[in-house]
C-alpha cells in the first residue's frame, strides 16, 4: 500500500474499525470528539465525500487520512502510518471492539471475550510497537505477558495480555479490558513482594532494575477492586513494598495498607509527580529505545 492508495479509505470505516464514532451527523458532515487530544466539545469534522477532515479546536489542522494517522501517532513517519493504515483496515483482525454509540449503559459492556489463542511477543508489530511505545523491551515484556487472539461476538482482535488468576488482562494502543478480572502474581520463591496497580508499572520497575541482580516475588493487582481478595496471600510475605499510583485512590489504597501491614511499606515516593511507574519511566530522557 501506498499513500495514494491508503488515503482512498475512509476515514470513518477507519475511525470506526477503532471504536470511534461520530458524536453528531448534520448536513453530511460527520463530527467526533478528536481522537488525538482531550476536549470537551466536539469540534473534529470529516467530510465522508471528500474522505477529509479538520480539527477546529488544532488551529483548523485537517489533511487526508495519513495525515490524520500521524497526528494520532505523532512518533510514526509516513511509512509507518501508511502501515498503520494497512493493518487496521486490510485485516480482520482489529484493535479492539467497537463501543456502541449511543447504547445504554447496559450495551456498552462489550459481550463475552474468548481467546482462541496466544503467541509469544515479537509476532505482531501492533504490539510491539505498542510495548516501545510505553518504553517497554520485548526481552522485559516476554516474562511477564503475551500476545493474545480473541474473539468478541464474530470478530477478532488482539492484544497485550497478562494471565491472571481467573483468565487473562488485555490491553492495546485504543482499548482495556478482561476475559475475567484478577490479580497475576509473578513468584520466584521469594520472602520479599512488590505491589503494582498495572502490568506496564511492573514492567517499568524491571526494567529499571535490569542491571541488577535481584529477587523478589512480583504482584500485579489489575485493578484496586481485586485488593481484598489478594489480602491472604499479601498478608504471608516477610516485607510488602507499595508500587501504586499516585492519585487519589491509589494514596488511599497505599494509606490503608500501611496502616494494617506493618511489614508494608510506601516505595511510590520514588514516582515523584507523575501519576505512576510506566508515566515516571516514560519521562526519562535517558531509558532510550526498548527494542
Amino acid at each position: 500500500m501506498n499513500a495514494k492508495e491508503a488515503n482512498k479509505i475512509s476515514i470513518v470505516t477507519y475511525l470506526d474499525q477503532l471504536g470511534i464514532r461520530p458524536s453528531k451527523v448534520k448536513a453530511g458532515y460527520c463530527f467526533y470528539y478528536s481522537p488525538y487530544r482531550e476536549e470537551r466539545t466536539p469540534s473534529f469534522k470529516v467530510h465522508p465525500i471528500k474522505n477529509l477532515w479538520v480539527d477546529f479546536g488544532d488551529g483548523n489542522a485537517g489533511g487526508t487520512l495519513v495525515d490524520l494517522v500521524l497526528k494520532m501517532n505523532p512518533n510514526f513517519t509516513i511509512s509507518e502510518a501508511i502501515q498503520e493504515i494497512a493493518t487496521i483496515s486490510g485485516s480482520s483482525f482489529f484493535l479492539h471492539p467497537p463501543i456502541l454509540f449511543n447504547a445504554k449503559p447496559s450495551e456498552k459492556e462489550p459481550p463475552g471475550i474468548t481467546i482462541f489463542k496466544t503467541k509469544p511477543l515479537g509476532n505482531n508489530r501492533a504490539i510491539t510497537d505498542y510495548l516501545h511505545s510505553r518504553g517497554i523491551s520485548l526481552e522485559t515484556a516476554s516474562d511477564f505477558c503475551r500476545e493474545v487472539y480473541y474473539r468478541i461476538g464474530n470478530k477478532r482482535y488482539f492484544g497485550l495480555g497478562n494471565a491472571n488468576e481467573n483468565g487473562w488482562s488485555i490491553r492495546n494502543k485504543y482499548w482495556k479490558g478482561c476475559t475475567a478480572q484478577g490479580i497475576s502474581h509473578y513468584r520466584n520463591n521469594a520472602a520479599d513482594l512488590s505491589l503494582f496497580e498495572g502490568i506496564f508499572d511492573l514492567m517499568s520497575y524491571a526494567e529499571m532494575r535490569k542491571a541488577e541482580r535481584y529477587r523478589m516475588d512480583f504482584m500485579v493487582l489489575n485493578s484496586l477492586a481485586s485488593l481484598k481478595s489478594a489480602m491472604p496471600e499479601i498478608q504471608k510475605y516477610r516485607q510488602v513494598n507499595l508500587f501504586l499510583d499516585r492519585d487519589q485512590a491509589g494514596r488511599a489504597a497505599t494509606e490503608k495498607l500501611t496502616q494494617s501491614l506493618p511489614q508494608s511499606q510506601d516505595c511510590s515516593g520514588i514516582i515523584g509527580s507523575f501519576k505512576d511507574l510506566n508515566e515516571y519511566w516514560m519521562s526519562r530522557e535517558n531509558h532510550g529505545p526498548k527494542r
